[in-house]
């Protein structure tokens, strides 16, 4: 048993509060060559057991279910999708452990709402967005700081059909943290390094940075 009674009982006591609209949960998993993909699927059961009603659970293997991996644009393992009617670009890779079980847990939550936690100046601005726009947020699991970034993230990705987000465990990916000089964390890389800043940050100072990747982009295809 990965969860104990007593988070057993917090999470049916936040599921019955908090949850309004049923989540897919879908997992990219596979036996060979991922030390946590096996700890990753059995949390991911223990969780959907608390609230089988409205958390549903598919479990895929990138090597066997190849169409499907293709579809949501998964290539690592272990890797997490949080859908609600639709897939909203919400990705986790790596294993949701430690402070970032929050994350995991927050982001169903606001999945289920089906409703986008920001601004309504910020859900105005995004909808100027027509640039596909990569969130990805470099986390650990022991970092404090980082399940407020990675949120803030997903709610972006929820208020934009142009925008993804992907969570990413620096410590299990550790060739996109060189690749992307993560030294500290939360580390937040839009769009493959057009932009990037160290630190959870306020909705405004996130959503600058957003727009200034977005700008960029734009000059760069000679839109601007």
């Amino acid at each position: 048993m990965l969860l104990n009674l007593e988070v057993r009982t917090q999470l049916k006591d936040i599921f019955s509060k908090e949850l309004k609209e049923p989540v897919s949960l879908k997992l990219f998993s596979q036996a060979i060559g991922c030390e946590t993909c096996h700890i990753a699927e059995g949390l991911l059961k223990e969780l959907v057991e608390t609230d089988p009603e409205r958390i549903k659970l598919e479990v895929y293997s990138p090597l066997v279910d190849k169409e499907i991996s293709q579809r949501y644009g998964v290539d690592r393992v272990p890797t997490i999708v949080i859908e609600g009617d639709s897939d909203y670009g919400i990705r986790y890779i790596g294993l949701p452990a430690g402070l970032e079980f929050t994350t995991l847990v927050q982001g169903i939550v606001q999945v289920s709402k089906r409703e986008p936690r920001l601004s309504e100046k910020t859900l105005e601005l995004l909808k100027g967005v027509d640039i596909p726009m990569e969130i990805m947020v470099f986390v650990t699991t022991s970092c404090g700081y980082c399940p407020s970034a990675a949120i803030t993230a997903m709610n972006f990705a929820m208020a934009s059909d142009y925008i993804k987000a992907l969570i990413v465990d620096a410590s299990e990916n550790m060739d996109l943290a060189e690749r992307f000089q993560v030294v500290g964390v939360p580390k937040i890389v839009i769009n493959r390094g057009v932009a990037e800043f160290v630190g959870a940050q306020p909705e405004n100072n996130f959503l600058g940075y957003i727009l200034s990747a977005y700008e960029k982009m734009r000059r760069e295809n000679g839109q601007a």
